[in-house]
């Protein structure tokens, strides 16, 4: 009976230690893989303006030493035109054909004197034709600026200081895409 207590000590060893291994082995019965973020960051660019530019031709001008209205020949001598072709173009390959507008402003001033803006236009006025819708690319327009000397100056202190004076026609040309 010895032998049979003696076997069943080493069989109850033996089924302790399957048993603690087999309960070690069913807890760490895989390894799981692990998951871990990583916060990336980029900055996000902006699209800069492509830049375009207005071309102007060789202009062709008439008038000098104008006059007011109905003091001498009308439409000629009170009369100075500006003809000026204007093209627009971009070096950006995805605008071409865009289309736009032209705007044309005119200011005066005078060398020699202080008259304001509103002074001169009391005494000149213009008119623009060929202005309005422009293409990208296309061939150049002619823009034509007209000034008429329609208002004689209101007083002799005036007329005093403009006569032999220089008016200066700032034209200002800008294209604004549609």
């Amino acid at each position: 009976m010895m032998k049979k207590r003696k076997l069943g000590i080493g069989l109850l060893l033996m089924l302790a230690v399957v048993v603690t291994t087999g309960t070690f082995a069913y807890w760490a019965s895989g390894l799981n893989g692990a998951t871990t973020d990583y916060a990336a960051t980029v900055t996000i660019g902006e699209g800069a303006a492509a830049s375009s530019t207005i071309t102007l031709g060789a202009k062709t001008s008439t008038g000098d030493a104008l006059i007011p209205s109905g003091r001498g020949s009308d439409g000629t001598d009170d009369t100075a035109t500006w003809t000026i072709p204007v093209e627009w173009d971009t070096t950006a390959a995805e605008f071409a054909g865009d289309a736009g507008t032209l705007a044309v402003t005119v200011e005066y001033s005078m060398s020699g004197n202080t008259y304001t803006s509103a002074q001169l236009d009391d005494m000149f006025s213009f008119s623009v034709t060929g202005d309005g819708a422009i293409t990208e690319g296309e061939a150049a327009q002619d823009v034509v600026v007209t000034v008429v000397f329609d208002q004689e100056p209101s007083s002799e202190a005036i007329y005093d200081d403009v006569i032999n004076e220089t008016l200066t026609v700032t034209i200002t040309f800008t294209v604004t895409v549609d």
